[in-house]
């Protein structure tokens, strides 16, 4: 039962709560603070650990769906290796470890770095941050998702509730311009994960689904990959143009610096675009993000020029 269950917390999905690390490159001094890092971690497990009770509760809720796919049908809940019971339990648990730690994140002290822009005026933004992902999850598993648009807007949302909930554990500000282009980012994603699923299942989109097509999610039918294809050229552009302007506006950098990290965006947009097109890729981001090797190359060296650019002493101010 251990074993099935830690399956299905999908720790293999945790890394998009990567996310939650965005504060301590983008705030100037941040990852030279012991205490901010060690935040930084508990923020990524707290979110995790989360994430997996949400997983959970949809899982549950979408195991009859899970039985029509040919890798879902393997999940744990819908193959039953383990019982609803046990998963609505275990996400119970999870969410009351969540609230115990983000109430102590929030109540501990922190030093900031000189740079570091402070959050005041709340006082217990980490724990609300998360609530809100919660609910937003739980409400996105029972209706939301069944609504066209509306879906891959709440999953973005999600993305960006990460991202802020990186900057709230902190207890700095960082800059919307940042904020945007994640969300941007998780909207593209989420475009690219319908087109996918329309064309897997050999549905056009865009008519109600009938008897003989098989059991998907009802949002499918509000969607055709002619528009998704439009919307997913426009994501990837506004997407663009909000990090080159995050770049020209960073705090602290009045030499706009941050620039120079633009074409690692740039190509590993247009290379994800290149394979959901060319091979059909995109239904699972998080698996295409770890095992295509020219991205990995462009995330790695976009993350390590921004920790040279904000910290390298021959750059910095």
């Amino acid at each position: 039962m251990i074993p099935a269950l830690i399956q299905s917390l999908r720790p293999r999905q945790w890394t998009k709560n990567f996310l939650v690390f965005g504060a301590l490159f983008f705030v100037p001094g941040a990852l030279l603070f012991p205490a901010l890092v060690g935040r930084a971690v508990a923020a990524f497990l707290l979110f995790s650990f989360a994430a997996g009770a949400g997983y959970l509760v949809n899982d549950v809720r979408d195991r009859k769906y899970d039985l029509e796919h040919p890798k879902k049908k393997l999940r744990p809940i819908a193959s039953g290796r383990l019982s609803p019971s046990v998963a609505i339990t275990a996400a119970v648990i999870l969410v009351i470890i969540v609230f115990a730690g983000s109430l102590s994140l929030d109540l501990t002290g922190v030093v900031l770095p000189e740079s570091a822009t402070p959050l005041n005026g709340f006082g217990f933004p980490f724990s609300i941050t998360l609530a809100g992902y919660l609910i937003l999850t739980f409400i996105y598993s029972a209706w939301l998702r069944n609504v066209a648009l509306l879906d891959v807007m709440v999953l973005a949302a999600g993305f960006t509730l990460r991202a802020v909930a990186g900057a709230v554990a902190l207890k700095v500000i960082i800059s919307p311009w940042l904020l945007l282009c994640t969300g941007l980012l998780a909207l593209y994603l989420a475009l690219g994960k319908r087109r996918q699923e329309l064309v897997r299942l050999g549905i056009p989109g865009g008519e109600p689904l009938g008897e003989g097509q098989p059991e998907v999610r009802s949002s499918l039918s509000g969607y055709t990959i002619p528009l998704l294809d439009q919307l997913l050229i426009i994501a990837a552009s506004v997407n663009l143009m909000s990090y080159s302007l995050y770049t020209f506006s960073a705090s602290g950098h009045p030499d706009n610096r941050l620039m120079l990290t633009i074409p690692f965006v740039v190509y590993g947009i247009f290379r994800y675009h290149s394979l959901i097109h060319r091979k059909d890729a995109g239904e699972a981001p998080d698996e295409v993000l770890l095992n295509d090797i020219p991205l990995v190359v462009t995330i790695i060296l976009w993350a390590l020029a921004v920790t040279v650019l904000f910290f390298w002493p021959g750059f910095r101010e």
